[in-house]
């Protein structure tokens, strides 16, 4: 089964309030499926989001991980700054 969007690298750069050792500054992840549409673009969701993580890809669009209250998400997505999407992550550790 392929995927309609097309897969996104994207380093995590800061990390606010997260404890998990995975989403660390300088870990990469890979964007996979469209999970579901938030009701607001990452940017305005960022003030009501405590613990979560930002990135970025390599044209320089940012990225919100968090890890949503919806039930199609069973762990982190990511979301751009700069749109409502949000896509199932998955680690790109060594």
């Amino acid at each position: 089964m392929s995927i309609a969007y097309p897969v996104i690298k994207i380093a995590v750069t800061i990390v606010v309030a997260m404890e998990n050792p995975e989403i660390a500054p300088g870990s990469v992840w890979k964007t996979g499926n469209l999970l579901f549409r938030a009701p607001a673009c990452g940017r305005d969701l960022l003030p009501r989001i405590p613990c979560r993580a930002h990135a970025v890809d390599a044209r320089g669009r940012g990225y919100l991980l968090y890890a949503p209250d919806h039930p199609k998400a069973t762990g982190l997505v990511s979301q751009a700054l700069d749109s409502c999407y949000c896509f199932e992550i998955f680690s790109l550790a060594p």
